[in-house]
């Protein structure tokens, strides 16, 4: 981020690592049932710095689960809404590479400041972060692996992980 970071995004200025925590809903893990998800964003230090609300329709998480629209609203600790993160309802399997997930970031929310992009690969998640002149800025590689309850996924960054 350079001088026209903005307002509200200065604490990941000085970042090296984000941490993203789910908060688990008791009836989603009882009953399998797609809920509205929180997330706890935090610092190395474990210091929580946002929080994100997931706004979705109920139809489209029991149907469509994890591929459904969304629009996740981030929240800085002063309840001030900084980023607002877009995705239209698209498909998520390597089987159907064209139309995989992507993402409107705006900050402040209604302004596009960027994309995350899902580029094909038939076994792990891989990403472009684009800039608004979708551009891409930095690659983002997951694990083959992503599942297992209470454990951590790692996501690597640029040249860490080869392109297949």
């Amino acid at each position: 981020m350079s001088s026209e970071t903005p307002p509200g995004l200065e604490p990941l200025l000085q970042m090296d690592k984000i941490m993203i925590f789910q908060k688990m809903e008791p009836i989603e893990v009882i009953l399998g049932i797609e809920t509205v998800n929180k997330y706890e964003v935090k610092n190395n230090l474990n210091q929580q710095i946002y929080y994100a609300l997931e706004k979705s329709n109920i139809c489209c998480r029991v149907c469509c689960g994890s591929s459904r629209a969304m629009k996740i609203r981030i929240i800085d600790n002063t309840d001030t809404e900084v980023m607002c993160l877009i995705r239209s309802l698209r498909c998520q399997t390597c089987w159907c590479p064209c139309c995989l997930q992507e993402m409107e970031v705006q900050a402040p929310p209604g302004q596009p400041i960027g994309y995350v992009i899902q580029r094909w690969n038939a076994c792990m998640p891989r990403f472009s972060i684009q800039n608004k002149s979708r551009h891409t800025v930095l690659r983002i590689c997951g694990p083959c692996c992503q599942s297992g309850c209470c454990k951590s996924v790692h996501f690597k960054t640029n040249g860490v992980c080869s392109e297949l």
